[in-house]
């Protein structure tokens, strides 16, 4: 079993965020990933496109936000991006399949906890107080 020997080795990666601070954290890195919109190339994309529309049952994951210039985003609206994109004059098969690879990506795996009964004081091996 797993001994604490400080509260340090309870701290991991701890970052306090206020929700503004981790939304546009959040926003930031997926717009690191797209230096061009998905859709027409456009260097410096400024909006986030659902893939599928949070309308039609989108959510607000990752894999279903990819970097889109404003025009492409208010074009295609909650169109299927399949359907609206192979339409478009600007459509490639290389940033096709840029947006298959980012929308089927893996989910990242857990790391497996050091403790699941975590909160059971008696699970920490803590120390009695004195």
């Amino acid at each position: 079993m797993f001994m604490v020997e400080s509260e340090q080795d309870l701290v991991f990666n701890l970052q306090c965020l206020q929700k503004r601070s981790a939304r546009k954290r959040f926003r930031r890195s997926i717009l690191d990933e797209w230096p061009e919109c998905a859709y027409c190339g456009r260097h410096h994309p400024t909006t986030l496109d659902h893939v599928v529309a949070r309308s039609k049952g989108g959510g607000q994951d990752r894999k279903n936000l990819i970097g889109a210039c404003g025009a492409c985003n208010l074009e295609k609206s909650d169109m299927p991006w399949f359907e609206w994109y192979r339409g478009q004059i600007f459509w490639t098969p290389e940033r096709e399949d840029r947006i298959l690879s980012w929308i089927n990506q893996p989910d990242p795996d857990l790391p497996s906890p050091v403790c699941t009964n975590w909160m059971e004081p008696a699970a920490l091996l803590l120390p009695d107080a004195a």
